[in-house]
């Protein structure tokens, strides 16, 4: 069940705001680490999963977009996921998958090593990366894919979204609405994924608007660069590419459980 906090009536309601204004964006990279993470692309992710838990839930649906510095679309992959015999696929009603659909689907084990070969160079963006990274850390660490303890480098669209607009809600489908960002079925892996890359690509024109230089996560960028904590074998990433499976039914309309309660309720 979502937690939602009600603040104490004489203090008014919290209001989340940009990482940048919560001191949350490390200090600006020197020119010369600006220079050596020029270039640096995107890995928008997302991921539908059986539950809100990394240590007991598993995941479902993987798609990934690839961007280029700017935003660009350069290529997108998505695939559904078995996770096994006897595995409660969860709520449904959200992410619209049944077991019977996830039948001949690979294993996380099969596409693993393409997922980390496409992450690798790049800082990941997610729509609530804590959710999504969570995951993500914590299926490919217990496989020896992901350095033990290594924080990712990541972009959230989310964090940053009152930071670039203003907007009533985090949710990504209220995001997308102020944004102009288009936006396809909801808990759609591929259709969520490719929305974050629109919303990606409306901060950075923001950001270049206002003349914010660098961007407002360059030291996200510098980490991705620097990064060596992946670990993949590259003849198994070929073998990944063709098994993926594309779902065939479409996603829900319901918001995910944890940004419904991002905000406390009024």
């Amino acid at each position: 069940m979502p937690f939602y906090h009600r603040p104490p009536a004489d203090r008014g309601p919290l209001r989340p705001r940009s990482p940048m204004a919560a001191g949350q964006a490390a200090c600006t990279p020197t020119a010369a680490e600006l220079a050596e993470a020029a270039g640096v692309g995107y890995a928008v992710v997302d991921l539908e999963t059986t539950g809100l838990s990394p240590m007991t839930d598993s995941i479902l649906e993987v798609a990934l977009v690839l961007t280029d510095a700017a935003g660009r679309v350069d290529r997108s992959w998505s695939t559904l996921i078995d996770p096994g015999a006897g595995v409660d696929v969860g709520p449904t009603h959200i992410h619209g998958l049944v077991a019977e659909e996830l039948i001949g689907a690979p294993g996380f084990d099969e596409v693993a090593d393409l997922l980390v070969a496409d992450l690798a160079g790049r800082a990941v963006v997610a729509h609530n990366a804590r959710f999504d990274v969570g995951f993500l850390t914590q299926a490919l660490g217990v496989r020896g894919m992901l350095d033990r303890g290594a924080r990712v480098p990541r972009v959230c669209t989310m964090e940053w979204a009152r930071h670039f607009m203003t907007t009533p809600s985090r949710r990504l489908t209220t995001c997308c609405e102020v944004a102009g960002v288009e936006i396809g079925r909801h808990h759609n892996a591929l259709d969520d994924a490719l929305a974050a890359a629109g919303l990606l690509r409306h901060y950075l024109a923001v950001g270049a608007q206002r003349g914010e230089e660098p961007v407002a996560w360059a030291r996200a960028l510098v980490e991705a660069r620097r990064f060596t904590g992946w670990h993949w074998d590259a003849a198994r990433a070929r073998v990944g590419v063709e098994r993926l499976t594309v779902r065939t039914t479409p996603g829900a309309e319901r918001a995910r459980p944890e940004l419904e309660s991002e905000e406390p309720r009024r």
